[in-house]
Order: C-alpha cells, then structure tokens, then sequence
C-alpha cells in the first residue's frame, strides 16, 4: 500500500454507504454519555481512515464465510469493533473529541508542535 492508496480526504461510497447503513445500523452499540459521533464523520481524515480499516475487515469477512454463510460476528466484534470504536467514540481518546461541529483544516504535528513553541 503506497499513500495513494489511503482515504485521505474522500470517503468512497462504499464506505459511506457501510457507516450509515451496516455499521450505525446493525453493528454500532447505542452512544452513551462518554461517546461522541459526528454526523459529518467524513470531514474527520482519523475518522475516515479507521472507518475505512473496520469496512475493509468486514468485507474480507464476508469474503472468507464458506457457502454464503454469515462471517463470525463475536471475532468480528472482538478484533475490530472492539479495538476500533473507542479510538473513534471515546469522550477523552476518540477521534471526534474536540469535534463541536465547527469543523477545522487539519494540521500536521510537527505544525502543531512548531505552533505551541515546542521543537521539531
């Protein structure tokens, strides 16, 4: 995989078609008071990009189940769901954090760091 190959900017249909209709839908725990969503999860590049691995692992998944069998949900929901969710929900971790919905130009870390008088 090469950098062009990451969903940098723009989510693929597919991938918002997976959030809004499988993910939210069928696989997603209800929000609780130390999550945080944002409905314009797109405009989040972190978001994207674990959004983007969790669609991937589900479709490779579907891919391996045998005879048109249902992948199996709990290796599912152990592996992936359960490692990638907190990293994207979390009121303290989570990709959408800070997000109040006033959505900001991404910055760098070495930008962010030069701009809190800290070294490169």
């Amino acid at each position: 995989m090469n950098a062009d190959d990451l969903p940098l900017t723009e989510p693929s249909a597919e991938l918002i078609a997976f959030v809004d209709g499988t993910l939210l839908d069928f696989l997603a725990p209800a929000g609780s008071a130390d999550t945080r969503w944002c409905p314009q999860w797109a405009e989040h590049p972190d978001a994207v990009h674990r959004l983007t691995a969790i669609r991937d692992e589900w479709n490779l998944m579907l891919a391996a189940a045998e005879d048109g069998a249902l992948p199996a949900l709990h290796t599912f929901l152990r592996d992936v769901l359960d490692y990638h969710l907190p990293l994207l929900v979390d009121q303290q971790r989570g990709a959408f954090r800070e997000c109040g919905y006033g959505h900001k130009p991404r910055q760098r870390l070495d930008v962010s760091r030069e701009t809190r008088g800290g070294s490169a």
